[in-house]
């Protein structure tokens, strides 16, 4: 029988151990800190507003230390949860989505917010799994033949017009993110043969960009690469 792969031990287990738990808590604490940036904005706001309510309607309360220490910041949090609920709820009636279709007209017009707000809402609608921007996860030959780069798949079978030449045909349309930033990266232009597509779904290919590896899906598929001329479903397909 063959000798057994040794294990990490001593100090090579122990970093093995501290940057597997770095990369999947690293997620867990951006998300907390970006909330914690929000709950500051709205209490920034809200604290005052209900600091001058109760003390015009209840004076021994709104002089009160712990109310004003404890209380207000508590009901700040409160608030801004429940701004993020109606801004939902909000949203997802007729009326709100054009009100919000209407602000992100306008929004865009303006010269430089429009390429921030832009580009982020653009990269969290591609992410998000309700979304349809990105048609699977794919493999493509890069940086080197042998080696491949997994990526996401935003168009396949299409093609690129070039200037005093013609139009590259049958191509796809990669995005290449970068680990373990994946809201960062490239977009490739690669014939619709060499896309190997994988067998997993979009957040299965996030959180092992995002890990760097160190989370895989649970049963791999073999990935199979397509014959010449063949490739992923076309866009729009089911």
């Amino acid at each position: 029988m063959p000798a057994d792969r040794p294990r990490p031990r001593g100090f090579a287990r122990l970093r093995q151990w501290f940057f597997t738990g770095l990369i999947l808590v690293l997620p867990m604490m951006i998300t907390v800190w970006l909330l914690a940036v929000l709950v500051r904005l709205v209490e920034g706001v809200s604290s005052p507003v209900l600091l001058a309510v109760l003390r015009f309607a209840w004076p021994v309360f709104g002089h009160d230390p712990v109310v004003v220490a404890w209380v207000v910041p508590i009901l700040g949090v409160i608030l801004t949860f429940g701004l993020i609920l109606a801004v939902g709820a909000f949203a997802s009636n007729f009326v709100g989505r054009k009100v919000v279709e209407e602000f992100e007209r306008l929004v865009l017009r303006l010269p430089v917010v429009k390429g921030i707000y832009g580009s982020a809402r653009q990269l969290i609608d591609a992410f998000s799994s309700t979304n349809a921007a990105f048609r699977r996860v794919v493999a493509v030959e890069y940086p080197r033949p042998g080696v491949y780069t997994i990526g996401f798949l935003t168009r396949s079978d299409t093609q690129m017009a070039r200037e005093g030449e013609p139009p590259l045909r049958d191509v796809s349309l990669v995005f290449l993110p970068t680990s373990p930033n994946p809201t960062s990266g490239w977009l490739a232009v690669v014939p619709n043969a060499q896309v190997v597509p994988l067998d997993m779904s979009i957040e299965e290919g996030v959180k092992l960009i995002v890990s760097g590896g160190l989370v895989t899906p649970g049963e791999p598929g073999r990935a199979a690469t397509p014959p010449a001329g063949v490739t992923a479903p076309p866009v729009g397909a089911p």
